[in-house]
């Protein structure tokens, strides 16, 4: 007996078409909530404070290089 595929080559290119379809919709999304945050920032005028607190709440170690 032949075993029978259980997708086929078009559900395949339907699922990554569909997958391709979210993932650019999310980068939009994102891409979107940057810009208005960062006019949010501005609008504020809160640039600097915001920079030294990301600074501070996230400061990268220092590598030692030797």
């Amino acid at each position: 007996m032949k075993k029978k595929r259980k997708y086929s080559k078009h559900d395949l290119r339907r699922s990554i078409e569909e997958l391709q379809k979210a993932v650019y919709w999310i980068t939009e999304r994102i891409g979107r909530f940057e810009t208005v945050f960062n006019d949010y920032i501005e609008m504020k005028e809160d640039e600097e404070k915001f920079k030294n607190f990301i600074d501070g709440k996230y400061k990268q170690p220092e590598r030692d290089e030797g």
